[in-house]
């Protein structure tokens, strides 16, 4: 293998002085040949020197091949689609879209610089039905998430050898703002059964408070999810059958989650008084009936089937239980709160990698970030407990005082 880089002149040339190198060799062994003119011996030179820094770093020798952004994206998801959830693949699907229609497909994936990245970047915005239907632009969440894509997307790139670079990597997250979120009480919860007429509601909403399940696990847990004799409900992964749509987890471990004694009463008294023998929870008779008309159109479209698309829309309801049970939200209240306020109901008692496993979550700091909110009652005992050291510190000391306290310590 011929790893020297050269100079040689060559007067039949304007540009005289000409630097050539190999590239590395293929299959049988032979390599292919590179130069560059230049005017002057001292440019010649320079580059010379780059070239050989260049390769002892471990640059490639032979330039990329010119891929074009669709064929690149195209290769990208046929290899790495196999590994990733429906959910996944298709928030990717819509970042490489907006790619294609940023650039161009068939731009080459090497003319895409670092500073071109961050004006795509910079000018993401909703699309049109986005905007009929919200009239906002495109949340600091959602435009993060877009560039973890991009970031992840070419850094197979360079590692294919089509880019020497990533041209996202260098750009830097946004700042994200964490939404306030309503910390709802025992008091309030109970408050809220109370007003809760629909057995299977009130199901829904304990799940929600004291199991810490995801809205896409509520509504896809089944009878055969509970184990009554351990008092435990299990998240995993169900395969499909000709009745019964399949479910996948969102960070892939199974868990187990204990069952207070006040859920399995709920659950113990929905299973007895169902009329209809649903293999849902939650679901009525009608609402599992459309479920499973469009379990069997999608296989027989060959369509996929996500968690989504499970049929409950619980969130009006939930809003109009609360103005009757009186509740006054200070920050965000959805069916999805249920699921962080018992992060937080577990964060009060149990060490944090306790609560991380409970909670389902891939990192430790997810569950401290947006799961472990103080609340009014914390905030209270904090300033109530530098009162009493202040109060303390004011006391008068005396020798007796002063002996005694040294030997209790």
């Amino acid at each position: 293998m011929i790893r020297k880089v050269s100079i040689y002149y060559d007067k039949r040339k304007d540009l005289p002085y000409v630097v050539r190198w190999f590239g590395e060799p293929d299959l049988d062994g032979r390599q292919k040949r590179y130069s560059k003119s230049f005017e002057s011996k001292r440019e010649a030179e320079a580059f010379k020197a780059e070239k050989m820094v260049a390769f002892k770093k471990g640059e490639r020798r032979d330039k990329p091949k010119e891929v074009t952004l669709r064929c690149f994206c195209e290769d990208w998801l046929r290899i790495r689609g196999p590994g990733l959830r429906e959910g996944s693949k298709r928030l990717y699907r819509l970042t490489i879209d907006r790619l294609m229609r940023h650039f161009g497909p068939t731009v080459p994936v090497s003319k895409i610089t670092p500073m071109a990245a961050e004006k795509f970047i910079a000018k993401l915005e909703p699309e049109r039905k986005e905007k009929k239907k919200k009239g906002k632009p495109l949340s600091a969440w959602t435009r993060q998430k877009m560039l973890r894509h991009c970031k992840t997307i070419f850094k197979k790139a360079v590692v294919w050898g089509l880019i020497p670079e990533n041209p996202f990597a260098e750009i830097r997250p946004f700042k994200l703002v964490t939404t306030r979120w309503h910390y709802l009480t025992p008091a309030e919860y109970k408050r809220l059964l109370e007003v809760t007429p629909n057995l299977r509601t009130k199901a829904l909403y304990a799940l929600g408070y004291t199991a810490g399940l995801r809205f896409g696990e509520l509504v896809s847990l089944t009878w055969d999810n509970i184990e009554w004799d351990k008092a435990e409900v299990v998240i995993e992964n169900r395969a499909e059958t000709a009745t019964m749509p399949p479910f996948s987890l969102k960070d892939y471990e199974a868990r187990r989650i204990p069952l207070p004694k006040h859920t399995l009463d709920i659950l113990r008294e929905l299973q007895t008084k169902a009329r209809f023998k649903c293999p849902f929870i939650l679901l009525s008779e009608q609402r599992y009936k459309t479920v499973l008309e469009n379990w069997r159109q999608y296989q027989k479209d060959g369509r996929v089937w996500e968690n989504r698309d499970m049929l409950l829309n619980a969130g009006r309801e939930f809003r109009r239980h609360q103005r009757k049970a009186g509740i006054k939200p200070t920050g965000s209240l959805t069916i999805h709160t249920l699921r962080k306020c018992a992060g937080k109901n577990w964060a009060d008692v149990l060490p944090p990698h306790v609560v991380k496993e409970l909670m389902g979550h891939s990192s430790i700091s997810t569950t401290m970030k947006y799961y472990a909110q103080v609340d009014a009652s914390q905030r209270t005992r904090a300033a109530a407990a530098v009162d009493g050291l202040i109060a303390k510190a004011g006391e008068k000391v005396t020798p007796e005082s002063d002996a005694q306290a040294n030997l209790a310590s």
